[in-house]
């Protein structure tokens, strides 16, 4: 009889122990065992939410449109192209070529030589002389107090134009043929007033590679891209991207054209916004067939560029930046501490079913976040998967760059680039 009463019993108490702890007192234990399991539950709501979080940003990029090269307008209205230079001897002969070049030519091309010092004012002559009467060189008008050195150069182009659509292009881009009948396919076919594009970035050095990926996920992060071609969407909620900006003439004069972002450095966002204002159409898409941009050369550009462009952000978005940077760094620095935690008290604590399921979360969202960065930078950059596992580090330093930025603001010594110095 005793056989029996022992087995069940132990086995009782063993199951007993289990639930309730080593503590005497039954009920006692009981409570400081559902304790100890909140840790893992809410290791387990973090991936969960880094999961969640991966899941919304595919769902808005797949919604952001694509340029389609085998889909082009004829151009039979007049388009202005737009180009303003500062110092930009190494980029602007590529970017002539290409905006000379097109299928559907434009009517003109102006560039305004915004008071280069290097060899910019020299390439533009040779260049105004081959293409009389398609290119225009003009000499940018001397910087008044309170503008931006673009925006300035931009109003300064706009008021020689004569287009019905103005399309300002950076410097240091590089238009396909077919760029501008794809381009005025998508704004006819969604009935717009202004639209930019996203181009094709050309990564060459670490620096490249590791932080600019990151600011353009940053970008579309604080936006909500879905919203662009919506009539009825919010001016905060609207994007723009100046390196490659078409807008209808009207409409542009009908704000102000740059005079009325005459301050801002993210005057394209800003310009963007205050047509979605008075009631225009905005659109966004990419173009990574139809435009190229290296956009900064080497460590010393990117520190400068994105220390100007953060410390403008910082204004033109204010919490949407603030709750970019929260998402980022959830999905970006959490998915790999929290895995480490997690192993580790799957192996200190092996008969915890809520440790492995943490686990198991955890290591779920480790994957999806070196999943879609392995395809970001394999389909929008080129570069190889692997490249994926520097994305926190790329975050760091972007992080550091913004506060960087910031505190140059704060402290009133402003940000410099190209010779100027912004506040």
């Amino acid at each position: 009889m005793k056989t029996p009463d022992r087995t069940t019993g132990g086995r009782a108490a063993a199951m007993t122990k289990f639930v309730l702890g080593s503590h005497p007192g039954g009920r006692r234990g009981l409570y400081f065992r559902r304790v100890r399991m909140w840790p893992f539950i809410l290791a387990a709501c973090l991936g969960g939410c880094v999961i969640l979080l991966i899941a919304r940003d595919v769902w808005r990029i797949r919604r952001l449109p694509a340029l389609d090269s085998d889909v082009v307008s004829p151009v039979t209205t007049r388009i202005s192209v737009i180009i303003p230079a500062r110092n930009e001897e190494r980029n602007i002969a590529r970017c002539l070529d290409g905006a000379l070049d097109q299928r559907y030519p434009p009517r003109e091309v102006i560039v305004v030589d915004d008071g280069s010092t290097d060899a910019t004012p020299r390439i533009l002559r040779e260049y105004e002389a081959r293409f009389a009467g398609r290119l225009r060189v003009i000499r940018g008008r001397p910087l008044p107090p309170g503008w931006v050195g673009k925006c300035n150069a931009c109003l300064h182009g706009a008021q020689h134009a004569d287009g019905e659509w103005l399309l300002f292009l950076d410097a240091d881009t590089a238009p396909q043929p077919t760029l501008l009948g794809a381009l005025m396919a998508f704004v006819e076919h969604n009935q717009l007033d202004v639209a930019s594009v996203f181009p094709f970035n050309e990564l060459v050095t670490w620096s490249e590679r590791l932080v600019l990926p990151i600011f353009y996920q940053f970008a579309l992060t604080a936006f909500p891209l879905q919203k662009n071609l919506s009539v009825e969407a919010p001016a905060g909620a609207v994007i723009a991207n100046g390196q490659c900006l078409i807008v209808r003439s009207s409409a542009y004069w009908s704000v102000g054209g740059h005079a009325a972002v005459k301050d801002k450095v993210l005057e394209d966002i800003e310009l963007a916004q205050a047509l979605r204002r008075a009631g225009y159409r905005v659109g966004l898409a990419t173009a990574f067939g139809q435009l190229r941009v290296r956009m900064y050369r080497g460590l010393g550009e990117v520190v400068q560029g994105l220390g100007k462009h953060a410390a403008a952000g910082r204004r033109a978005s204010g919490w949407r930046a603030f709750w970019a940077v929260l998402r980022m760094s959830l999905t970006l620095l959490t998915p790999w501490p929290l895995l480490a935690v997690c192993l580790a008290q799957a192996i200190a604590q092996p008969a915890t079913p809520y440790a492995w399921l943490a686990l198991a979360v955890a290591a779920w969202a480790g994957l999806t976040v070196l999943g879609f960065w392995a395809v970001r930078y394999r389909r929008w950059y080129a570069l190889p998967a692997w490249t994926a596992l520097l994305a926190p580090v790329g975050w760091l330093i972007y992080l550091a760059i913004v506060v960087r930025g910031t505190l140059q603001v704060f402290f009133k010594r402003g940000v410099t680039w190209k010779e100027r110095v912004y506040s």
